[in-house]
């Protein structure tokens, strides 16, 4: 399924966000001040219940309805994963003071709507005795993910329908030092001497060229080739197939993940990171930007 942002309040009558005495799926109280076509808010906990299983598309974690710190246990006995960062479509969990028991405080949670970067999302939320619907910019500046001091950040529950989708840094190499005695050469006095073996072949000879080596190559293909430019070859690496495979979760994380694309990791965690900041992580809207 595709997953769109909510960044407006539910429609009266959506049974997602309405419990059984308003004719909706929902096992949450009513919220206060309770909204007549969404009995549930406003209620963080109700909303965000509702939101994680309208992104699943049918009511299947009604469990999610106890006091918001402690969704956390809830969804472990559910066999949710839960994960210490954001994830797209995943529940952003907080406790209130230190007894996880409401005695001194509930909690809060909120869903991830967009993830900007390392240290921003955008979520959709609700507040019992607040309003029943808002939308919130989130940075962890304070390690709290911008609640309060007397909350602390518990983690995130990922949505099943979505998977682990996050934010993940590229990693880029450092640029190696230039050769000045390569970079003042012309193109054709580097390819006599490549061909004369000076600089070596395969990674040697990348290694030895650095920033140069594709022009390089392409000027010793030409001579060997009788002069005669080489004709450009079909693109043997399917990037948008790389892209949407490592968003399913076929590569890993990590080194795993690095490992698995090799020379196409930068690029294709580029892509993931543009895709997932946009909202296009099903597999049929994934695109590359």
């Amino acid at each position: 399924m595709g997953f769109n942002m909510r960044t407006s309040k539910p429609s009266a009558g959506n049974k997602f966000y309405n419990n059984g005495n308003n004719g909706g799926y929902s096992w949450c109280i009513n919220g206060n001040p309770t909204d007549k076509g969404c009995n549930v808010l406003a209620n963080c906990v109700g909303y965000a219940c509702g939101r994680f299983n309208e992104i699943i598309g049918s009511m299947k974690y009604k469990a999610l309805c106890c006091n918001a710190e402690n969704f956390i246990e809830r969804a472990k006995q559910a066999e949710l994963q839960v994960v210490s960062y954001p994830t797209l479509g995943g529940i952003m969990v907080w406790q209130k003071g230190s007894t996880l028991s409401g005695n001194d405080g509930a909690g809060h949670v909120a869903v991830v709507e967009r993830i900007d970067s390392a240290n921003q999302i955008y979520t959709s939320e609700s507040g019992y005795g607040s309003s029943a619907f808002w939308n919130s910019i989130r940075r962890n500046d304070n390690g709290r993910w911008g609640l309060g001091s007397g909350y602390t950040f518990r983690g995130c529950i990922v949505n099943p329908a979505i998977g682990d989708v996050h934010y993940v840094a590229p990693v880029n190499p450092q640029p190696s030092a230039p050769n000045s005695d390569i970079s003042n050469k012309s193109v054709d006095e580097l390819a006599k001497e490549v061909i004369a073996g000076k600089y070596g072949n395969g990674e040697d000879r990348k290694n030895a060229l650095g920033s140069r080596y594709s022009e390089v190559q392409a000027r010793v293909n030409e001579i060997l080739n009788g002069n005669k430019p080489s004709q450009p070859s079909t693109p043997s690496v399917d990037i948008l197939t790389l892209v949407k495979k490592t968003i399913r979760g076929d590569y890993g994380n990590g080194s795993a993940r690095r490992n698995a694309l090799g020379s196409n990791y930068d690029e294709v965690q580029k892509q993931v990171n543009l895709n997932i900041k946009n909202g296009t992580t099903n597999w049929n809207n994934i695109r590359l930007y």
